[in-house]
């Protein structure tokens, strides 16, 4: 029996249920793994999606028996190695540990196709099915420019969340233990991880729009108040059930229902005696930062990236009159644009409609009406979707 995955870099990572429950139902079947980027952080990125249908420690590719030391060996060589400091040194074993898993390893897995080759390789094929890859126009890019106050919140903004002195201790209270002992390493590991995290949704949340991202920041200031006003009454509430869902929703880019995660959480008892001061004390800096970033925006009542999408739609030779969906990866944004375009583009705002995970089947089958190309009957009732 065959097992086919398709986007398989969603499996990059062995510590997670996901990724246990696709091992056993792959478990004794040929697997085909399809992805367009296989690799994205480490070696191990690779060796997990191979396991999927080798053994790590009794492979059956020449040479490489035991794939969890060939892999673990590639991972030593950059242990310790500063990627700004040591910049040469690093990308030399970088680009020699992806030669050495493309010469010892790839090359008697993967298939590799890219537009040019099937266009080069399989002309006849093509032409005899009468198949041909659409020609696609460069992007252009659309700029928009911000004015002094704008541009002095969004400089202090990512500044202030990507600076050390922002401990996202809110996040990572397990690493303020007084009893070290009680910390697992893969604990630790965790609740680093989920630094990092809250620290990317903040700041995709300030690419997405300027109100994704004042919800999103509105959310974080009572998340933090509730947790210290938990501590000061002598608890600390901490959930270790979520974080692997988390990361599975951080593959797809689901900031979302992250974020509903971690508001929802549900979470065991500690004492805040078992915690030291750094951690209140961490808490308070970081709401206080929070909260000068929330003034800032506060402040700040115009939006210069939507008022340069409203003008391109509005005077754009092809944009004013074609039927146009945008992408966006935030519902709050998706739905801020479905507002503000029904309110600002006349008798074409009639047409707009925001979709999202959370919209109903009625919504998706005016979708279709107006956009799917087999359709019988098709509407236009939507022009931007």
């Amino acid at each position: 029996r065959n097992v086919f995955i398709d986007e398989a870099h969603r499996f990059r990572s062995e510590s997670n249920i996901t990724y246990e429950l696709l091992a056993q139902i792959c478990r004794g079947k040929r697997v085909i793994l399809v992805s367009a980027t296989p690799l994205n952080n480490t070696p191990s990125d690779i060796l997990s999606q191979i396991k999927l249908f080798q053994s790590g420690r009794n492979s059956t590719i020449p040479n490489v028996k035991n794939l969890d030391a060939f892999f673990k060996s590639l991972e030593e060589r950059l242990k310790g190695l500063d990627r700004q400091s040591n910049k040469d040194k690093y990308i030399e074993i970088v680009k020699d540990n992806a030669k050495q898993i493309r010469d010892k390893v790839l090359k008697y897995l993967m298939v590799r196709r890219t537009r040019t080759e099937v266009k080069l390789y399989f002309k006849k094929d093509l032409e005899k099915q009468g198949l041909k890859f659409p020609e696609v126009e460069t992007p252009k890019a659309a700029f928009y420019q911000f004015d002094g106050k704008i541009n002095y919140a969004f400089d202090f903004t990512i500044k202030a969340l990507t600076n050390f002195a922002f401990t996202y201790a809110r996040y990572s209270p397990l690493l303020y233990l007084r009893d070290t002992k009680e910390l697992s390493q893969i604990q630790e590991l965790s609740q680093q991880n989920l630094k990092s995290l809250m620290k990317i949704l903040l700041v995709k949340r300030l690419e997405s729009s300027f109100f994704a991202f004042k919800n999103t920041l509105g959310n974080f200031i009572r998340s933090y108040e509730a947790f210290i006003k938990a501590y000061d009454d002598g608890y600390v509430y901490i959930s270790k059930k979520y974080i692997n869902k988390i990361f599975d929703y951080l593959e797809d880019e689901d900031f979302n229902s992250i974020a509903k995660l971690i508001e929802e959480d549900k979470a065991e008892e500690y004492e805040s005696s078992k915690f030291t001061s750094d951690l209140r004390k961490n808490l308070e800096t970081d709401l206080n930062t929070l909260k000068e970033i929330h003034s800032l925006w506060n402040e700040i009542d115009t939006d210069p990236k939507l008022d340069e999408l409203i003008h391109l739609l509005k005077t754009d030779t092809v944009l004013k009159d074609k039927k146009l969906i945008i992408f966006t990866e935030s519902k709050d944004t998706a739905e801020y644009l479905e507002r503000e375009l029904q309110a600002r583009l006349g008798q074409d705002g009639k047409g707009v409609l925001a979709f999202t995970g959370q919209s109903t089947p009625n919504i998706k089958n005016k979708i279709i009406d107006n956009f799917d190309a087999k359709v019988r009957r098709p509407k236009n009732d939507i022009k931007i979707l």
